[in-house]
């Protein structure tokens, strides 16, 4: 039987965490789906972990080419009419799956469904819950230019958003957020929903891709680089969206500056805010900047 849904898992250098989320994705309550896993040209045992799953798992291989160009031969190579995104590090509730499907089969007209996601950590075997991602009210494109707020691991995309927005997005320098540009592209197209409920857990940990948040810089610099593909391709969205471009990128930059704020470091901060003003000169940026320096939350 055509599986419905397809479990996608980019892998790399994951030995220590990927039969936990293999296992994750194996105990879902929802039962027609396949698991696709695709090692990234991993230099440790993740391939031959992965492999001890087999045939539950179907086990691809190539060489190195970051987490968008493993996913794109996992699609590739996948039947499912819904696909579900994993990271090989992060893990499932038992119903994702379950409720995900649901969805999609009684709201036609979303293409695209996520959830939240509780971050977490692991010292000697003990985990620790340390706080939620995922903004799942009234999410939209528009929205997506202010920031990525959907986490990865709680995806699930109908195959019809990939034969519209076409494939993800290889290029290296967009490596960290190559979903979120994806996002932006599909939500360009389809309509999104958000279920407000926690559905996966992301672990943080040295190493991740976009690290747990201390290099602002390269997180800025990232979100600006997806952004401007997008902006490349949808050369009109300014307008139809309404948004002015050099304040939201001032905006960023506030946001990042805040973000130094908070660790202390002024010089940072007063980079960043030199950027954001570099950008506009309208006095709302420089209240957000007074409002950066006062808040002990910025959104």
């Amino acid at each position: 039987m055509k599986p419905k849904v397809s479990v996608i898992i980019p892998a790399y250098n994951s030995e220590t965490y990927i039969a936990e989320t293999l296992g994750s994705a194996l105990a879902q309550t929802y039962k027609n789906y396949e698991v696709i896993v695709v090692d990234d040209g991993s230099r440790d045992e993740t391939l031959r972990v992965a492999r001890s799953f087999e045939p539950q798992v179907k086990v691809l291989t190539k060489q190195n080419g970051g987490p968008a160009s493993a996913r794109n031969l996992a699609i590739n190579n996948s039947q499912g009419d819904y696909l579900a995104l994993l990271d090989s590090d992060d893990l499932w509730v038992k119903d994702k799956l379950e409720q995900q499907a649901a969805f999609l089969d009684e709201n036609q007209d979303v293409g695209l469904v996520y959830g939240e996601a509780l971050m977490f950590t692991e010292s000697n075997g003990e985990k620790k819950v340390g706080g939620r991602i995922g903004y799942t009210t009234d999410p939209s494109f528009r929205l997506l230019l202010f920031g990525d707020y959907v986490p990865n691991s709680t995806v699930m995309i109908r195959r019809a958003c990939v034969e519209k927005a076409g494939p993800l997005n290889e290029s290296r320098e967009l490596i960290g957020v190559e979903d979120y540009e994806y996002w932006m592209r599909i939500a360009k197209h389809f309509r999104m929903a958000g279920i407000p409920r926690p559905l996966a857990y992301y672990r943080i940990r040295e190493g991740n891709l976009m690290g747990d948040g201390s290099d602002i810089n390269k997180g800025l610099k990232l979100s600006i680089a997806a952004i401007r593909e997008i902006e490349r391709l949808y050369p009109d969205l300014w307008k139809e969206c309404q948004v002015d471009r050099e304040m939201l990128f001032a905006r960023l930059h506030v946001r990042a500056g805040f973000a130094w704020k908070q660790k202390r470091d002024w010089r940072q901060c007063a980079a960043n805010f030199k950027e954001a003003a570099r950008h506009s000169a309208n006095p709302q940026v420089f209240r957000w900047m007074a409002a950066a320096m006062l808040l002990k939350r910025w959104s």
